[in-house]
């Protein structure tokens, strides 16, 4: 994710983002957001209901230990969460799989040469091979 991305993310949900400044041999944070672009959205929103939950309804507050791409999806780590969060964060990861992690437009999980990812038409690379209905 491009820095402007990730600063903009640690601006906003500062307790969130608590652990991204800190050591990588403490937190994997510390290597910022490994994903594309195209999933700022989808992180944004799912950072504001998370804090929402948080501030409303006495839930914990929830810190990520590492947001990254894997295996086509979207995997987002965290400490502290219930199971009302970690519901919100099980929805956000399914729905990666049908957002390109490009440009955010919809798309499918593809796979490219053993490399799985989740790409619009505009950026799938020549030769994939779908993953998944």
């Amino acid at each position: 994710m491009r820095k402007e991305l990730d600063d903009l993310l640690c601006q906003r949900y500062p307790n969130i983002f608590a652990e991204r400044r800190g050591s990588i041999q403490e937190t994997c944070m510390a290597w910022g957001f490994s994903c594309g672009d195209g999933w700022f959205t989808l992180i944004e929103t799912l950072c504001e209901r998370l804090q929402f939950w948080t501030d409303r309804n006495q839930a914990p507050q929830v810190v990520t230990r590492q947001v990254k791409e894997k295996f086509g999806t979207l995997s987002f780590y965290v400490r502290g969460a219930n199971d009302v969060q970690c519901g919100m964060i099980w929805m956000a990861e399914a729905m990666s799989a049908h957002i390109c992690e490009k440009c955010g437009q919809p798309g499918k999980v593809l796979n490219h040469e053993g490399w799985i990812m989740t790409r619009c038409p505009e950026h799938t690379p020549e030769g994939t091979r779908t993953c998944r209905p």
